[in-house]
């Protein structure tokens, strides 16, 4: 019986603490069209060469199919 008033006791003692560091991250702190923040914008991935299809030859020269080879 001590373990489940201990197991509680814990759970509860977590819960706590995981409302309370959500709580702290977030306050002040609004996004909307009214958002005065400065936000970073994030650029597009662009990409050096071009994407390897799977059933592409591999480039590291192996002469096998990139799914085989390195797309796993």
């Amino acid at each position: 019986m001590n373990q489940n008033l201990d197991s509680n006791s814990v759970s509860e003692t977590s819960t706590d603490a995981a409302a309370e560091t959500h709580q702290h991250s977030h306050a002040g702190h609004v996004h909307g069209p009214g958002c005065s923040h400065n936000h970073h914008t994030h650029d597009p991935v662009v990409r050096a060469e071009a994407k390897v299809g799977r059933n592409d030859p591999c480039p590291c020269g192996s002469e096998q199919k990139f799914k085989k080879c390195h797309g796993k």
